[in-house]
């Protein structure tokens, strides 16, 4: 009876440091790009349960914003929002623009990827040149267009 009790007591905590560990992972900062999101958040984004309230036109504006936060927040809206013309207009722009970073840059031609934006995929093959762009990234980006790499089910 004791040992039955005892087992049960064992049970219930290692049920408990693992649900404490869970929690601990999910608020823990993780490098998301150029900005630490937690973990949480990174998850939520990634499977599309969250979504972002903003408009395509609000979205393409935030990404001229100073705060690089604000600008990665955009960028990844704009990807699991799905297809919309301006907004490929919008990030083609931004990947153009001197002033965006090169890690900008290789997260909006993985936006450019995941939005299987046919119009985009020119202007993709003209980055292979660029050394300074993620060629893998650039490569993934045209291969999703092609439609050899296939969109994870959740987001169908």
């Amino acid at each position: 009876m004791k040992s039955k009790k005892l087992k049960l007591e064992i049970i219930g905590g290692l049920i408990a440091v693992g649900i404490l560990l869970f929690i601990a992972v999910m608020f823990s900062s993780y490098p998301a790009g150029p900005v630490k999101k937690k973990v949480g958040e990174v998850l939520l984004d990634f499977f599309s349960i969250t979504k972002d309230k903003r408009s395509n036109a609000e979205l393409i504006q935030s990404m001229d914003s100073f705060d690089v936060e604000v600008q990665y927040d955009a960028v990844l809206a704009m990807a699991y929002r799905g297809y919309s013309s301006p907004n490929i207009r919008a990030l083609i722009n931004y990947i153009k623009s001197e002033e965006t970073s090169v890690e900008m840059k290789d997260i909006a031609v993985w936006a450019l990827g995941e939005l299987r934006a046919y119009e985009a995929r020119k202007f993709l093959l003209s980055l292979k040149v660029q050394k300074e762009i993620d060629q893998h990234e650039v490569e993934k980006a045209i291969k999703k267009i092609d439609g050899k790499i296939s969109k994870p089910f959740w987001r169908k």
